[in-house]
């Protein structure tokens, strides 16, 4: 083990032994309950069967992750051999309970190719799987000490402002940002380098990115990881370094609120202004413009193929004018990858269908084809902006720029990259027009992890529409009917008034 990886792992352990030791501050905080017994008894022939089916292709026969695919997902699949899970309800170093191994299997882990196995698999058989990554246990743990308690979570406290205020001061006093960024998107200094038990690279969690988390993404789940650690990973136990149960309560309230969810949509709307549209991403036009994550996978279609992409969203904004279109990209990433170090550039690109006719076949999804090119605007992190005529991988020519810019910025773990251009075009650049559906696709790539090329994350279609301006009759109708009506009221009163009974005559 290197010495920046046995410093975590002391810490871990350290933390622990803490936690653990008799009468300590930090064991009175923790409350525990027997742990429940499993509802369905093991049967090691239907346990293997069912393994052998579902399980095998990932985690191997010998249950040590290395079937066939665990060279193509990311991050690896679990070894059971040793007895090291990270999702458990147990104190930190324990072995997880029957009912945290049926709740990792039913539930799958989020930001991993572990499915939620619920969906497939019936209870029952749930339960033998339990029974059956037990006995790849090469240590006997779970024969010899099975675990007797688990930590008891309880209802959170009201996650208030003053809560979260207090999880933000321990955020930063006990140097969460170290690992997970000031902004919590993993990008802090200790962040790069970092490796798992086995010597695998891992990376801190991106905490704006709920919808990644291992172990889940609602108050209760983060609180136990940092009660319970991650064991096999550099994140310890917290116990020790905040003893106080409600302190660790707003440490997981204030991570929640960092994290927001997933908007994912098809259709990415171009809000019209009708001034500039601002050069600062940060402006308040582009907070108020609507957006839209859009999903990614790796490039699996040709060679090289990239089954463990960097990046699974990137999310887009865009504004319009009388003048221009412009698209505000925005994805996070740990390091800022400029080129240095013998490694590839960060980039990102827009793909637009070369000829935007109506009604026209889109292009193939994966840079277009002989038939059907596309136009590619391709930002990089070290050499600015480049456009491309694409008619399929082996066919990319350079293209002028024309009236098309792009300027990026890298921030707190997150790159924001404005590409502008006429709205108007020629006979051959096509404009953007108010009311028309216009194909758009994203590719994404990660420098630090070796992404270049079609070592690349992509998207599926999606639409582009510019919203049509609201014309001024949507305004002057409801002004009209409402004057109409007050002058009938006005009618009305009046005729009334004209016609009141006059008093009898004696």
């Amino acid at each position: 083990m290197r010495s920046t990886d046995r410093g975590g792992w002391l810490l871990g352990l350290l933390m622990a032994a803490l936690a653990a030791a008799p009468g300590s501050a930090a064991a009175q905080t923790i409350q525990m309950e027997p742990v429940k017994p499993a509802p369905v008894a093991a049967d090691a022939e239907a346990g293997r069967r069912l393994y052998e089916r579902y399980c095998t292709q990932c985690h191997g026969d010998s249950g040590k992750g290395d079937g066939p695919a665990a060279e193509l997902v990311y991050p690896r699949p679990r070894d059971f051999t040793t007895a090291i899970f990270k999702v458990r309800s147990t104190p930190s170093g324990g072995l997880p309970t029957d009912h945290d191994l049926f709740r990792v299997i039913s539930e799958g882990l989020p930001g991993t190719s572990m499915p939620a196995w619920k969906r497939y698999i019936p209870e029952r058989d749930r339960w033998q799987l339990v029974h059956y990554v037990k006995t790849f246990d090469a240590l006997g743990l779970f024969k010899e000490e099975p675990p007797k308690e688990q930590v008891v979570i309880g209802p959170p406290p009201k996650a208030d402002a003053a809560l979260i205020a207090r999880g933000r001061e321990l955020y930063e006093s006990k140097k969460c940002a170290q690992c997970h960024g000031p902004s919590g998107r993993g990008d802090g200094p200790s962040a790069s380098g970092m490796k798992d038990e086995w010597g695998h690279p891992i990376r801190p969690v991106n905490f704006t990115k709920g919808w990644r988390f291992r172990g889940g993404d609602h108050v209760e789940d983060i609180y136990r990881t940092f009660t319970t650690g991650f064991n096999g990973t550099p994140m310890p136990s917290f116990v020790a370094a905040i003893p106080d149960a409600r302190d660790r309560w707003a440490l997981a309230a204030y991570v929640r609120s960092l994290s927001r969810p997933l908007r994912t949509g098809q259709v990415l709307r171009a809000r019209r202004l009708a001034g500039d549209i601002p050069a600062d991403p940060s402006a308040k036009a582009w907070a108020d413009a609507d957006f839209v994550d859009f999903p990614l996978a790796g490039q699996i279609i040709l060679d090289p193929r990239w089954f463990t992409p960097a990046h699974d969203v990137i999310t887009a904004r865009a504004l319009y004018n009388d003048r221009e279109l412009a698209i505000l990209l925005e994805w996070d990433d740990g390091t800022h990858g400029t080129g240095r170090d013998g490694k590839p550039p960060d980039q990102a690109a827009i793909q637009f269908p070369a000829a935007r006719r109506p009604g026209e076949e889109k292009p193939y999804f994966v840079l277009g084809d002989a038939g059907h090119p596309v136009d590619y605007w391709r930002w990089n992190a070290a050499q600015g902006l480049a456009r491309f005529l694409v008619a399929g991988a082996r066919s990319v020519s350079p293209r002028d720029a024309g009236g098309l810019a792009a300027h990026g910025v890298y921030r707190d773990g997150q790159y924001r990259v404005i590409f502008r251009r006429a709205r108007i075009g020629g006979e051959e650049e096509p404009g953007f027009e108010p009311g028309r559906f216009t194909p758009i696709a994203f590719h994404l790539w990660d420098g630090d992890q070796g992404e270049e090329g079609l070592k690349v994350a992509i998207s599926a279609w999606y639409y582009l529409l510019l919203d049509l301006p609201t014309p001024p009759s949507v305004y002057l109708w409801p002004l009209g009917f409402g004057l109409l009506a007050l002058g009938g009221e006005i009618w009305l009163l009046r005729r009334f008034r004209g016609k009141a009974p006059s008093g009898r005559r004696s």
